[in-house]
C-alpha cells in the first residue's frame, strides 16, 4: 500500500526540500501530535531510497522502533527496512535502518567508526522526537553525521527540557499545521477541558526548568487528591477509555490501587515494565478489557492510541512541551469518537492554556522555544461560577443565572470539583437523553423500593427542571454511565454529610468549653 499524503504534509515536504536546497543541512519539522510525522518521514525516506541514498531513522524507545517499522511496512517499504535494536535480527544491507538510539549508541562504541560494521553510512538521518537531542549519548550520534549528512528532526514540541530551543543542533525549523486547523478539518477531535483549582505547588524548587521531582511527588501523592481524581473521573468520564499521567511510579500505583479497589479495570506501566507485559497491557487496553491505563513517562511521546477518549493529567509541569505531549495523546480520531475529555488535576490548563492555542516556535538556545500567538482581539478571561461551577465568559452565568459581582477576576473553583473550561461548550442533553434518564430512574426507584417522588427530585437535580410530559415512560434498565452517576451522587452526598457533621461536632465542643460564655461576653 502506498502513501496517501494530506495537502499540508505535501506542503511540509516541499518546505523541507526548499530549506535544504538553500544550504541548511539540519531541519526540524514541527508538527502537532496526530499530524502524521511518520507519514511525512516515510515519504521522505522513500524519495531518498529511490535516488539510491541511505537513510537512518533514530527512535528513543523500543516500542516506537516497532511502531515505526510497522508504519514503513504499511507504506510499501518492507523490502528496504532493517532494524538495529537489542533482541532483533539485523540486516545491515538494507538502505533504511530504524535504530534504537540506546542500542545504536552502544554498538558504535564497539570499534572505530571506520571499521565498525554497525555504523550506517546514511545520507539522510531522521530523528524522531528530536527534542531529546541534547542528551549526551544522543548528541554524540548526531555529531557523527552533521558534516556529511542531511538531518531532519521530528517533534510536536521542539524544545529542551528547560524550555529552550534546539538551535545548538538544528539550523532551521519548519512548522507544519496549527492544531486548531487539524481539528477544524477533522484530522483531530476537539478537547473538552475540565479543571479543578490548581494543586498546591508553592515553594517547590525548580530543577532543570521544571518542578523538583521528589518534592512534587510528595505534594501530589496524597489520598485526598487521588480520591478527587477517582470521583471526578466517575462523574465525567467513567464510560471512556482513559489514560492517566502520574507524577512518579509510587503515585501511579496508588492511583491504580484506588481505582482497582472500587471495581475499575486499570493497569500501570512505567519504564521498568518489560516488553511482553507492556504489549499485553496495550492489547487489553485497546480491546476494552482494561478501561484505564496509568503511566509514568511512557505514553507521553509517540504513542498512537486513537481509541483513548479521556485523559487525566495528574502530573504538574512548568514545561509547555511536556504538557502538550501529554495532552496530545487523546486527539487522534477513531470510529464513533466525537471528542476527548481532559481532566486536569495539575493546573496545566491554567498555566499553559489549551492544546489548540497557536504557538510560535523558535530554535534560539537562549530564549524560550515557544511563545503563544498574541490574539488580535483580547478575549474575556473565563470565570468560574461559585454556585454551579460552570465556566463561562460574561457577567452572568448562562447555566444558573447567577450574576458575577467581581467581573473581570477569575473566581476559584471550590472543593476541587472539576468544571468545564475553555472554548468547548458544555453539550446540552437531548430530549432522548432526558427520556432515557427518566426511564432509568423509574427502574432504579422500583428496584430499590424508593418513594415515587424520588424520580421527580432526581430528574430535577440533574436537569434543573421538572419532568413534565415524561410520566408515562416505562422503566429502562440502567447502563453503566447512569449507575456511575448515581454512585458519584452518593459519594458527594456522603462527603457533604460528613463535613456538616464535623462542623456540628466542632460547634458542640466549642460551646462546651468553660470559656465559651466568657468569650461571648468579650465579643
Amino acid at each position: 500500500m502506498g502513501l496517501h499524503l494530506r495537502d499540508y504534509q505535501v506542503a511540509a515536504i516541499s518546505k523541507i526540500r526548499e530549506t535544504m536546497q538553500s544550504g541548511k543541512k539540519s531541519v526540524v519539522l514541527q508538527a502537532s501530535c496526530g499530524a502524521g510525522k511518520t507519514c511525512v518521514s516515510s515519504e521522505i525516506a522513500k524519495l531518498a531510497v529511490d535516488k539510491g541514498k541511505k537513510v537512518l531513522f533514530l527512535v528513543n524507545r523500543r516500542d516506537l522502533v516497532k511502531q515505526t517499522v510497522e508504519k514503513y511496512q504499511e507504506y510499501g517499504l518492507s523490502d528496504n527496512v532493517g532494524v538495529i535494536m537489542a533482541g532483533f535480527e539485523s540486516d545491515l544491507d538494507k538502505p533504511i535502518q530504524v535504530a534504537s538510539l540506546q542500542t545504536y549508541g552502544r554498538r558504535l562504541d564497539f570499534d572505530d567508526i571506520k571499521y565498525n560494521a554497525w555504523f550506517h553510512n546514511a545520507d539522510l538521518v531522521i530523528y524522531d522526537e528530536c527534542h531529546s537531542c541534547n542528551a549526551k549519548t544522543y548528541r554524540k550520534i548526531i555529531d557523527l553525521y552533521k558534516e556529511k549528512s542531511f538531518i531532519i528532526g521530528l517533534s510536536a514540541t521542539p524544545m529542551r527540557g528547560d524550555g529552550t530551543g534546539l538551535g545548538e543542533v538544528f539550523d532551521e525549523i519548519v512548522t507544519c499545521i496549527p492544531t486548531q486547523e487539524l481539528i477544524d478539518k477533522n484530522f483531530l477531535v476537539p478537547m473538552v477541558y475540565y479543571a479543578p483549582s490548581a494543586p498546591d505547588l508553592s515553594k517547590i524548587k525548580t530543577v532543570l526548568g521544571d518542578y523538583d521531582k521528589k518534592e512534587l511527588g510528595i505534594r501530589v501523592d496524597k489520598p485526598k487528591l487521588i480520591g478527587d481524581i477517582y470521583e471526578n473521573w466517575m462523574r465525567l468520564a467513567s464510560d471512556r477509555q482513559t489514560m492517566v499521567f502520574a507524577t512518579n511510579v509510587k503515585h501511579s500505583k496508588h492511583i491504580r490501587d484506588h481505582f482497582r479497589e472500587r471495581g475499575v479495570s486499570i493497569e500501570h506501566i512505567d519504564a521498568h515494565t518489560n516488553d511482553d507485559d507492556r504489549v499485553d497491557i496495550y492489547r487489553r487496553f485497546e480491546n476494552g478489557d482494561i478501561q484505564v491505563l496509568t503511566n509514568v513517562g511512557i505514553c507521553c511521546e509517540g504513542s498512537d492510541l486513537p481509541f483513548v477518549d479521556a485523559l487525566v493529567i495528574a502530573k504538574p509541569t512548568k514545561v509547555l512541551g511536556r504538557w502538550l505531549q501529554m495532552a496530545g495523546r487523546g486527539g487522534r480520531p477513531s470510529d464513533g469518537k466525537e471528542n476527548c475529555i481532559l481532566l486536569d488535576h495539575s493546573g496545566c490548563v491554567d498555566r499553559h492554556g489549551f492544546v489548540e492555542d497557536e504557538i510560535y516556535w523558535t530554535l534560539s538556545g537562549k530564549e524560550k522555544a515557544a511563545k503563544k500567538k498574541p490574539k488580535k482581539i483580547k478575549e474575556p478571561r473565563p470565570l468560574t461560577c461559585d454556585e454551579c461551577k460552570f465556566v463561562f465568559t460574561g457577567k452572568k452565568c448562562p447555566q444558573c443565572g447567577t450574576e458575577i459581582k467581581d467581573y473581570g477576576k477569575k473566581i476559584a473553583a471550590l472543593d476541587a470539583e472539576l468544571v468545564a473550561v475553555g472554548k468547548t461548550k458544555k453539550p446540552k442533553a437531548t430530549m432522548e437523553d432526558k427520556r432515557r434518564f427518566y426511564g432509568q430512574l423509574m427502574y432504579e426507584q422500583r428496584l430499590r423500593g424508593y418513594k415515587p417522588g424520588w424520580t421527580y427530585w432526581k430528574y430535577k437535580e440533574k436537569f434543573g427542571v421538572a419532568p413534565h410530559g415524561l410520566e408515562n415512560i416505562g422503566p429502562v434498565e440502567p447502563d453503566d454511565k447512569f449507575l456511575n452517576y448515581l454512585k458519584y451522587q452518593r459519594i458527594k452526598w456522603a462527603k457533604s454529610k460528613k463535613k456538616k457533621e464535623t462542623k456540628e461536632e466542632v460547634k458542640i465542643k466549642h460551646e462546651q468549653n468553660p470559656l465559651f460564655g466568657v468569650f461571648r461576653q468579650m465579643a
